[in-house]
């Protein structure tokens, strides 16, 4: 039996963005039957995409956006128009600025996962964290200024809610 598959990648230029990813994969590895792999950004191609039955995303926010680095890997997924029909997709991101455009940033990577058919899955805040201020974005995950162990605790738990989803899916 083949397990499901999970890829956690972003573009990082501090490194900020890629803890983030390794904690997401960290979370999404505590559910059994899930294979995940976090590579580095360099690393992935779109055609590799199509290899997953769940795709994490992530990117630092510029100027409200995606760095172009993974705008450009978006870009490339033209290619592999309709092969990525029905995978669970969601998306991450880092800004320096409590008010850096997180949540335009990961709409757009969302914006993309759902013209290929994705199933998206957001940020769903659990009831142990309902309390407490949420860094999050709602559609997907998001952190900024500089990454504490709470957004590391968020993460993992955000990976292993897609983990989950992919798991059920599949």
């Amino acid at each position: 039996m083949i397990m499901p598959s999970i890829l956690v990648t972003c573009y990082s230029r501090t490194g900020k963005t890629k803890i983030l990813a390794e904690a997401i994969g960290k979370g999404a590895k505590e559910v059994d039957g899930v294979t995940v792999d976090v590579l580095s950004f360099n690393r992935v191609s779109a055609s590799d995409m199509v290899r997953y039955d769940g795709i994490v995303l992530g990117s630092p926010v510029y100027f409200g956006g995606v760095a172009s680095e993974l705008k450009e890997l978006i870009d490339d997924t033209t290619f592999v128009r309709g092969k990525l029909v029905g995978k669970v997709g969601a998306a991450f991101t880092t800004s320096g600025d409590r008010h850096g455009g997180k949540e335009t940033a990961i709409l757009s990577i969302v914006q993309a996962m759902l013209i290929h058919g994705m199933i998206v899955v957001g940020d769903p805040i659990s009831e142990e964290n309902a309390n407490e201020e949420h860094n999050g974005g709602h559609y997907g995950l998001a952190a900024d200024g500089q990454i504490t162990e709470k957004d590391l605790r968020l993460a993992q738990n955000f990976g292993k809610y897609v983990a989950g989803v992919v798991k059920r899916l599949n």
